[in-house]
């Protein structure tokens, strides 16, 4: 019976392990597919350029952080007109903040810095796709070299999404990728659950019957 215990307290206890589970992966293999997605891709660049807004990346540029050459998305100059101003968006479908959520994404962009140096805003929303909504805001200045970036997102009701906006007077603005965005929720704070208080039990049961065995 003992023995019997212990099996159960191990495969309970492997039941009641907090772990985050994921809320949103994207390698960004097909751009065309994101609307249906969820996902809100906003030029709001003034005056309007000639590219549409967040597109599917130019491996001639420079190739992806991961996987095929040209999986991941871009923003350029050409989404304002000569001497407008760059404001393109790109907001991530809605997720659940019940247990919070850490981000990771990488960018980067096509030049040194020494001429152009490419702005992303980065933060998120409790939903809403206005970036003027952007709670914990952050500025990048990504470098020619894909480089990871990370937010953390306390625990709270509802839902959110993560935005990136590509920002800057045009004449600044070069070519910028974003690749390999991973959201996960935050572990559950230890709070006992179900399956912590059935080992509970479990415990106790054992210690009973050892007990009555001597």
């Amino acid at each position: 019976m003992i023995k019997k215990l212990l099996v159960a307290l191990t495969l309970v206890s492997t039941m009641g392990l907090a772990q985050a589970a994921v809320l949103l992966q994207e390698d960004f293999n097909d751009v065309s597919a994101l609307p249906g997605q969820g996902w809100v891709l906003d030029n709001q660049s003034m005056p309007p350029g000639l590219a549409p807004g967040w597109v599917q990346g130019n491996p001639q540029v420079f190739t992806a952080q991961s996987g095929p050459d040209d999986s991941y998305i871009t923003s350029d100059f050409n989404v304002a007109a000569e001497g407008g101003l760059v404001d393109n968006r790109l907001f991530t479908p809605v997720f659940s903040l019940v247990n919070g959520a850490t981000a990771t994404f990488y960018l980067r962009s096509a030049n040194s810095g020494a001429t152009f140096a490419d702005i992303v805003i980065y933060g998120y929303t409790e939903g809403s796709t206005d970036p003027l909504e952007f709670i914990a805001e952050m500025v990048a200045t990504p470098p020619n070299e894909w480089t990871m970036y990370t937010i953390t997102i306390g625990a709270q009701a509802g839902n959110g999404r993560l935005g990136f906006v590509h920002r800057q007077p045009q004449l600044t603005a070069d070519y910028v990728g974003l690749d390999t965005l991973l959201i996960e929720s935050n572990p559950p704070s230890q709070v006992p659950e179900p399956a912590s208080l059935m080992i509970f039990g479990l415990g106790l049961a054992g210690l009973s019957l050892a007990r009555r065995r001597r």
